[in-house]
């Protein structure tokens, strides 16, 4: 499972991976398929049924529930609403994981929020992106009705102010997942099955370093141990904190049981959270979406030198059961 926590840099890494395949092209053809106003419609529909109080509505909702670093504006009478961004939670998590352990974010992963601009179209409104500032994750965002809007953004009375820092809110956007799914439902109608798989290899190594460096460490600290019997122990744990981790991240700690002897690492997998939430809300549920815990988990697996098998896993609710065994 890929948590929604976990949605930014595997986001990232689908940019990347489109861009390996088929060019820089191809990472813009993909943004135009899953922001059409259709995949966009809460923010088209807010915008039609409210003008540029619909950017204020959306807006709220989501940067809230991204614990951004943010200040909005609203003046409806002169038609216009700005966000200003001092810490962009996405950018800033790409930022932090290259701090971190050496990540690379995809070098244009900011043009995406552009494609906003094909709802508020839509609905009638226009759209500016002001890009300075995103090597520090900060960007302006400015959206009019240019039937209202006599170009001049003048502070009153009128306006309702919005001053949010990262602080006030959890790291939650579960929303994330339902967007994860339109990557997907992408990468199999574009590149089969042998894409998603390739793909998430990928990504796994990439955005896993940390977790991958901690089962290597393990394993070889295991085998330097007295006897040498528990080798794969340490490593086993460190895949089990990284699955439970997950989970927790998802609040979602009864969904996972582990029973790990030293030897093997067995999960049995209750429900999946992701899953759970995407059919609760009507949304599309990629056919391809159980590989987003059978391949990072595989991967896991050979890259700490352990046998792995995904005993079961059930396409109606994520539940499933797998095991890791140490092979020395």
């Amino acid at each position: 499972m890929i948590s929604c926590t976990e949605f930014i840099p595997f986001y990232s890494e689908v940019f990347k991976y489109l861009e390996s395949k088929k060019g820089r092209a191809e990472v813009d053809r993909y943004w135009d398929d899953i922001f059409s106003p259709d995949d966009m419609d809460a923010l088209r529909q807010q915008c039609i049924d409210n003008g540029v109080r619909g950017c204020w509505n959306y807006f709220t909702h989501t940067l809230n529930e991204e614990a951004a670093d943010f200040t909005m504006y609203l003046n409806e009478k002169q038609g216009w609403y700005r966000t200003k961004m001092h810490r962009c939670p996405s950018k800033g998590k790409l930022l932090d994981l290259k701090a971190e352990f050496g990540y690379e974010p995809f070098h244009d992963y900011c043009l995406h929020c552009d494609f906003y601009r094909l709802a508020l179209h839509e609905a009638g409104l226009e759209y500016i992106f002001d890009f300075d500032g995103i090597d520090e994750a900060k960007c302006l965002e400015f959206a009019y009705d240019p039937k209202i809007f006599d170009g001049r953004i003048i502070i009153d009375e009128d306006t309702k102010i919005q001053d949010v820092r990262a602080s006030d809110n959890e790291y939650f956007h579960r929303d994330f997942n339902i967007g994860y799914q339109k990557s997907l439902r992408y990468l199999e109608k574009n590149f089969g099955h042998e894409g998603i798989v390739e793909y998430f290899r990928i990504a796994t190594k990439n955005v896993y370093v940390p977790v991958i460096r901690a089962i290597r460490e393990g394993f070889e600290e295991g085998k330097t141990a007295a006897d040498g019997a528990n080798a794969g122990a340490k490593g086993l744990a460190a895949i089990e904190a990284k699955i439970r981790d997950s989970y927790h991240r998802e609040h979602a700690d009864d969904a996972v049981a582990i029973k790990n002897d030293g030897k093997t690492l067995s999960v049995t997998v209750k429900y999946c959270p992701v899953v759970k939430y995407i059919k609760d809300n009507g949304a599309y549920l990629s056919g391809e979406y159980r590989y987003a815990t059978e391949v990072p988990m595989r991967v896991l697996a050979e890259e700490g030198g352990y046998a792995f098998e995904m005993v079961s896993y059930d396409e109606e609710t994520g539940a499933a059961e797998y095991t890791f065994t140490a092979l020395a």
